[in-house]
Order: C-alpha cells, then sequence, then structure tokens
C-alpha cells in the first residue's frame, strides 16, 4: 500500500475527528477511486455512501463527542481514553517528545489538547508525509517516530474508540470512520516495515 494513500487517509480521518462541520465527501470519494486495499475500501465506501447532511453532521459530533443525552460521550482525548481524566502527564509527556522530535508545534491558541485523536492523526500523515518527502537523512527517525506514534498512543486509543461507536449506536458515517481508524494503523505499519 503506498504510505502517499496511507497519508492522506490519515489526514482525512484527522478533519472528520476534529471537524465537526468538514465537507469531505469528495475528498472520500477521491481516496476511494485510488484504489486502497480491501481492508480500507469497505469502511471509506460506508463513509462516502453515509455521509451527513451538512446540517445534521455538526449535531451527531456533538452528540457522540461532546454531550450525549441518553448514552456515554465518546471522548476523543487520548488522556480521558487512557487514564480517565484531561491532560494525564504519563500519555502527554510521551506524545509531547514525538511532537518535539519531530519539529510539530502545536499552536499555542489551539484550544484542542495536543492528544485529540485528530491532531494523533494528522501527526501521523506528517510523519508519513516526511517519510516520503523529506531529507533522506531524517527518513529513519521519522519511520521510528510514526512507529512509536502508532504503537503507543493510536492502537491503544483508537481500538478504544471505534469498540465505543457502536454502543451508542454512532451514525454509520462516525462508525465506518472508526473502523477506517482501526484499519489503516496496521496497512501502515505493514508500509513503514519496507524502509
Amino acid at each position: 500500500m503506498p504510505l502517499a494513500l496511507l497519508a492522506d487517509l490519515a489526514q482525512i480521518l484527522a478533519e472528520v475527528f476534529l471537524e465537526p462541520d468538514a465537507d469531505l465527501k469528495e475528498g472520500l470519494g477521491q481516496l476511494l477511486a485510488s484504489g486502497p486495499g480491501p481492508s480500507l475500501a469497505s469502511p471509506l465506501a460506508r463513509m462516502v455512501e453515509h455521509t451527513l447532511p451538512a446540517q445534521d453532521q455538526p449535531v451527531e459530533y456533538a452528540r457522540l463527542f461532546h454531550h450525549a443525552k441518553d448514552t456515554d460521550t465518546i471522548h476523543l482525548f487520548e488522556s480521558v481514553q487512557a487514564r480517565g481524566h484531561h491532560m494525564a502527564p504519563e500519555v502527554l509527556e510521551p506524545l509531547k517528545a514525538i511532537y518535539d522530535e519531530a519539529d510539530i508545534s502545536i499552536q499555542e491558541d489551539l484550544a484542542v489538547p495536543p492528544d485529540h485523536l485528530g491532531l494523533e492523526l494528522a501527526c501521523l500523515s506528517y510523519l508519513l508525509g516526511q517519510v516520503i518527502e523529506g531529507d533522506l537523512a531524517e527518513r529513519t527517525l521519522f519511520v521510528e517516530l510514526a512507529r512509536r506514534l502508532l504503537r503507543e498512543h493510536l492502537r491503544p486509543f483508537v481500538a478504544a474508540v471505534a469498540e465505543q461507536l457502536p454502543q451508542v449506536q454512532a451514525h454509520p458515517y462516525y462508525q465506518a470512520a472508526g473502523e477506517l481508524a482501526g484499519a489503516l494503523l496496521p496497512e501502515t505499519e505493514k508500509a513503514l516495515a519496507e524502509f
């Protein structure tokens, strides 16, 4: 699987989980048309098929990830998923170490903590982009940083979120997004093993 396609998938998933009103149907369709393998194509096709109308998507996003009425809220922060509270140092410090080594600076005015699922997926996309197009002398560093991010952060985090989505009767669009994120990680690990 081409690393560039995996980077693009990570970036679009970052937008799914960060931007409640992002209109991603065209981008998702282009990724589907680019011929990802079957493990990625199935959830990607479901996301395209079940794209929410513009007025409904932010409502469903808020129901799932901010303030659910009749179900549990799914927290998109690794600290909450791993430790039960925001800004857990044992999660943030190793994550910030990856950001620092990759020379990624989180905007000071960003209202989202660095352990948000969307930011971690955006970081993965950036790291994969550096593996593909960055300085050859630093390729090994970016491959290792991507592996660390996958192993120590995204694997358990995405698994927790993907498991919770069906329990709260998530709209098929978000359920498929969770499945796509879950399928993206092992495909990315396989692709990185070739470097």
